[in-house]
């Protein structure tokens, strides 16, 4: 099979987050499909012929769903964005203070990166994927922010709108620390270990940014 060019934008992801309907079972099988081929294949080495193959459907259900391949990679990608911010949420509503929440989402997210498509996508395809995690993440960024700003909101109702982005932010960019560099001093195989260290990194952050006297 010949190598096929494919353009990763992640404004076309973040615009995926909002637009995805993955509860269509035709939908649901072709994005599983296509997470499948990415995890085994990469960005480049596979058709929709081959997702249509694997999906166990004709070729011309995917362009009912899909204008494109990018876009089904967009929506692999949002989909798995989605489920992890709203896992991150999830998690940060079994605890009451704002520190045990963000470090409780920190905690999470960081566990699911092992297994993740960008994981994986770092691994096959470096060139092709990684500027869009550096010089081209601020829709990411943006994205990641605005989501766990206004999670935190509803945790938080007496926290400014200001001071939840700046500590959605602090939050969104360390995680995508972890997923541009993976040797590190925190102990990422240990999850209680992970979650102590995460919180007494983000701790004292966490107190200037919250505290009433922020400028």
């Amino acid at each position: 099979m010949s190598r096929r060019k494919i353009s990763i934008a992640f404004g076309g992801v973040v615009d995926a987050v909002g637009s995805l309907d993955d509860s269509d079972a035709t939908t649901t099988l072709i994005l599983d499909a296509t997470e499948a081929l990415l995890r085994e294949l990469g960005l480049r080495r596979w058709s929709l012929d081959d997702v249509a193959e694997r999906a166990g459907i004709g070729r011309t259900s995917i362009y009912r769903h899909f204008d494109s391949r990018d876009d089904l990679v967009h929506a692999v990608l949002a989909r798995e964005l989605r489920t992890t911010l709203d896992e991150i949420g999830a998690a940060a509503e079994q605890h009451d203070s704002i520190e045990d929440r963000v470090v409780a989402g920190a905690a999470l997210s960081l566990g699911r990166l092992r297994h993740s498509v960008v994981e994986r996508l770092l691994q096959t395809d470096p060139d092709t994927f990684l500027p869009f995690l550096t010089l081209r993440a601020g829709p990411l960024l943006a994205l990641a922010r605005t989501t766990l700003a206004a999670q935190l909101r509803l945790l938080e109702p007496g926290l400014e709108p200001a001071h939840a982005e700046e500590v959605a932010e602090v939050a969104a960019r360390l995680g995508l620390s972890f997923v541009l560099t993976r040797d590190t001093a925190f102990p990422l195989d240990d999850p209680r270990a992970a979650s102590a260290a995460i919180e007494r990194l983000v701790r004292p952050v966490l107190r200037t940014l919250t505290t009433t006297d922020h400028r």
